[in-house]
């Protein structure tokens, strides 16, 4: 029996169509194949039939309805025994059990999933040919004899939109094989039916620009810039915008096949704003915030599919790539106990159960983690599975007290109860696993092997009621960043808060003359020449960009120019809350504590400092009462309105250029490369800021270029700092300057070399060894080094920043004793020699690896990593298997390489 839903309702029989009778039989089953192999609660079954209140008699006729359809499915007695369709009654409703062949809605998903696959991973020809196969599964509108007769539910909307989604990808597939003519018909209908879709609007112009109707595509986008403002209040975003200017300058980059993904990474240029009027002052131009002008259109989800690799013309997450990875991980466990009385009823349970669900998971995605599943009262969510953090452990431990403090906030009413033995109870673990997973994270859930989750369960057995804790590994781990209770026997301890404060003496700032000279000569041409200027200060994790930022405002206090200090950083926390980096800012040039630090609203303290900055500096009429109106929604704990934010930016410069008037202003901003886009916009425009002396110092980590590849170009004011590793006798300076701060020994001559080796110039490794030899003291192990933890942890995530092709070209790297070439990389990863090229310049690009100035013997460019600790972390990375078998191939290729030469 087949059953198709992507149009009328029909069922099909071997012996022909199976007539259905009544609305409320078919409305029946068209919900259940909407969700079928999901068990539907009868409440939602009796929502989705009556939409306003049911009839006493509800129930009773839902019951008739299922037995009818009961009776229909059993008639097809040619089905076999365990393969037919069956409908079943499941606590708190029905389940509609269908084979995944037998229904066209659940072909159509594989389809259109397999095709975005091909899609992002450049098979366009295929991705053209799944996604319209795909596509002819429709017959109409989602259950269309149902929505004639006034059925609305939302899955029909949702499916509609995911339809629409599909065909937008079929056209990316049948562009990028330069097919526009075939397309082009078809992109007209859909446009003039939904001119609020940017994404179809783009391809339209893309199109028509192809086939040289230059206008034509113009006119396109003014047709779609007048829908956007006049139905939803909207301009167009950033990527229309850029095809736009594309077409009007001929840019040769819509010659490219993925022209519109390649478009959709890089910048885009600076165009004119309008003007916002401040009372009792001139108009001044707005702040740019991409995106913020207006709060973002709601979107349906959409199917998950492999991140796209677009910036690069090779597929990105090929199958079989490091599927299997050594990783440190941290695991989460969350017991819960629905309260006495909340479970008797099925649906009030599943109810319960699903809001509670909701909860847990809303606050481990918020900290970058994920569900894997749930066990009974137990849900458990991991940190660091495909893509590790050097966080990846405090993150877990804050998502804990986060979803315990949320669950209280539902107090007597709420899924759990709050007091006595059945409050729910948390425990995080962390420790050294295999992990076996798709290579970007998509599939099936990923399978944990160690010790990990064991230990975790134990611990979960010894947290009180209402509590947490965690092992001795997660709070070793995070001990700098969160204060915790006394430790137990195990060494596992609950987590009592954040370390307000760091006690530990900043290292010494050594090998860093040449930055330093050019600081100080930054403070005094900003001062001098009473304009702007823009600092950039890149490096690699643990490079101390914090620790030269930090010397930079020690200049500045001391200098003669009288420089005022505002410091702001980005962080993960942010998700929740975009402009949190401008909380900071104004917390640091007003005193007081951000409502991003505290969590709690604005006291009288923090409200009275920035009534006397702003009234200093504006004074108490319409201007100060303007910026205060503006500036007070950063005070508050709650994130400012979507409605606020382009007036809020605007006051945020006002009130920074204002300062800087008064005195010569130091704005460091720190690790900018994970602020949103937005923020970047609006950094970008303060450093465009009238004459005043205002230095705008930024941190950030090379990622920062993949965003923003002319970042701080074409400016007469900017300079651009790259922290390279010290050099030997600099590293050397500095670890003994740590261990001598620490009272340790000095260790062995030989044990300083292998230290130094492995510290490669990186200063954040030298305090790890540092700590880790003055902990060893006299019981120091023989032989090389050990890795210290969070050293490791650091340059996981550094790598885990790659595609999933560029760490396995490093694990060629590897085999091949850390120096490489193509031909080398491509026989020992089974790839295309342009391809792995490809990849080693990306790597050198990205200073995982540097380039030799001496070729191969084949006369090809060779490549070596640039510190010692990348290779060590890949091999770490590499299940032992993979790692013999890459350097039997390694060998081999080396044989063959030199029999060539010698014959």
């Amino acid at each position: 029996m087949k059953f198709q839903v992507l149009g009328p309702l029909a069922v099909l029989g071997d012996s022909g169509p199976v007539v259905l009778s009544g609305v409320k039989q078919r409305a029946t089953l068209g919900h259940l194949l909407l969700h079928a192999n999901e068990v539907v609660a009868t409440s939602a079954l009796m929502r989705a039939l009556w939409a306003g209140e049911p009839p006493p008699t509800a129930r009773k006729m839902l019951q008739n309805a299922v037995s009818a359809l009961r009776g229909l499915l059993a008639a097809d007695d040619t089905e076999d025994a365990h393969g037919g369709p069956v409908l079943l009654t499941h606590a708190p409703g029905y389940l509609l059990r269908v084979d995944g062949d037998d229904l066209d809605l659940t072909a159509y998903r594989a389809l259109a999933d397999r095709g975005r696959a091909d899609l992002a991973a450049g098979s366009w020809p295929s991705a053209a040919r799944t996604l319209r196969a795909a596509l002819d599964l429709w017959r109409g509108p989602v259950l269309a004899d149902l929505a004639e007769s006034g059925t609305d539910w939302p899955e029909l909307r949702t499916l509609a939109q995911a339809r629409t989604a599909t065909r937008e990808d079929l056209y990316e597939a049948e562009l990028a094989c330069g097919r526009h003519d075939d397309v082009l018909e078809e992109l007209r209908t859909d446009a003039e039916r939904e001119p609020e879709r940017e994404r179809l609007c783009a391809q339209l112009m893309l199109a028509l620009y192809r086939r040289g109707h230059q206008s034509d595509a113009l006119e396109a986008y003014r047709r779609t810039r007048t829908a956007l403002a006049s139905r939803l209040g909207l301009e167009p975003g950033r990527v229309l915008r850029a095809v736009e200017r594309a077409v009007l300058d001929h840019d040769p980059v819509l010659g490219q096949p993925d022209a519109l993904a390649i478009m959709a990474l890089d910048g885009e240029p600076r165009r004119p704003r309008p003007t916002v009027r401040v009372p009792g002052r001139a108009a001044v131009a707005p702040a740019t915030l991409v995106g913020f002008d207006s709060p973002p259109t709601p979107r349906p989800p959409a199917p998950p599919a492999p991140p796209r690799a677009t910036a690069f013309p090779y597929p990105a997450a090929p199958a079989g790539v490091l599927t299997e990875q050594h990783k440190q991980l941290s695991m989460l466990l969350v017991r819960t106990t629905l309260g006495k009385g909340l479970g008797g009823d099925p649906e009030d349970a599943a109810r319960l159960s699903g809001e509670l669900a909701v909860a847990i998971r809303d606050e481990v995605a918020r900290h970058g983690g994920k569900v894997s599943g749930v066990l009974g009262p137990v849900t458990f969510a991991l940190f660091g599975v495909v893509r590790t953090r050097e966080d990846d452990a405090e993150r877990a431990v804050r998502a804990g007290r986060a979803i315990l403090r949320r669950l209280r906030q539902y107090g007597a009413g709420g899924p759990v109860p709050v007091h006595g033995g059945s409050a729910p109870r948390v425990a995080v673990a962390t420790g050294d696993v295999v992990v076996t997973c798709a290579a970007d994270g998509t599939g099936a859930v990923p399978i944990v092997n160690g010790a990990v989750p064991q230990s975790c369960a134990d611990l979960l057995q010894t947290v009180p009621p209402g509590g947490i804790r965690v092992c001795a590994t997660t709070r070793s781990g995070t001990e700098r960043s969160l204060v915790y209770g006394p430790a137990g026997p195990d060494g596992a301890a609950e987590p009592l808060g954040t370390r307000t404060a760091r006690t530990d003496t900043p290292p010494a700032l050594v090998g860093r003359d040449r930055e330093l000279a050019q600081l100080g000569g930054a403070l005094d041409d900003v001062a001098r020449r009473q304009r702007p200027c823009l600092l950039t200060a890149l490096g690699e994790p643990g490079a101390g960009k914090t620790r030269l930022m930090a010397e930079l405002a020690r200049l500045a206090r001391r200098s003669p120019h009288g420089y005022r200090v505002v410091t702001g950083h980005s962080s993960w926390c942010d998700r929740d809350r975009p402009l949190a980096l401008l909380d900071r800012t104004l917390a640091s040039a007003t005193g007081t504590a951000s409502a991003t630090t505290t969590g709690t609203g604005p006291d009288d303290r923090a409200r009275d400092a920035l009534a006397r900055t702003v009234h200093a500096l504006f004074g108490t009429g319409d201007r100060g009462t303007w910026l205060l109106d503006r500036l007070g929604p950063l005070l508050r704990a709650e994130p400012p309105a979507p409605a606020d934010w382009p007036d809020l930016a605007t006051a945020w410069r006002l009130l920074l250029t204002g300062l800087a008037a008064e005195r010569p202003l130091l704005l460091v901003l720190e690790d900018l490369h994970s602020a949103p886009d937005p923020v970047l916009d609006l950094v970008t425009e303060l450093a465009d800021a009238g004459p005043v002396p205002l230095l705008l110092a930024v941190t950030a980590r090379p990622e920062l270029l993949d965003r923003r590849p002319t970042w701080g170009g074409g400016r007469r004011d900017a300079l651009a700092l790259t922290l390279d590793p010290l050099d030997e006798a600099s590293s050397a300076a500095l670890l003994d300057a740590l261990l001598a701060a620490d009272g340790g020994s000095a260790p062995p001559a030989d044990l300083r070399r292998d230290v130094l080796a492995r510290v490669g110039g990186n200063p954040l490794y030298a305090v790890e060894y540092a700590r880790e030899l003055a902990a060893a003291g006299h019981g120091r192990p023989a032989g090389p080094p050990v890795m210290p933890r969070h050293v490791r942890q650091v340059v996981a995530a550094h790598l885990d920043t790659l595609p999933p092709l560029a760490k396995a070209v490093l694990v060629c790297a590897s085999a091949l004793g850390g120096v490489c070439c193509a031909d080398g990389v491509a026989a020992v990863g089974g790839v295309d020699r342009t391809e792995a090229a490809h990849w080693l310049d990306h790597l050198e690009r990205r200073e995982f690896l540097r380039r030799s100035r001496h070729p191969s013997a084949t006369g090809a460019l060779r490549y070596a990593f640039r510190h010692p600790a990348t290779r060590e972390a890949v091999d770490a990375l590499v299940p032992r298997t993979v790692r013999e078998d890459r350097r039997r191939r390694a060998e081999a290729w080396t044989e063959s390489t030199a029999a060539q030469l010698t014959a």
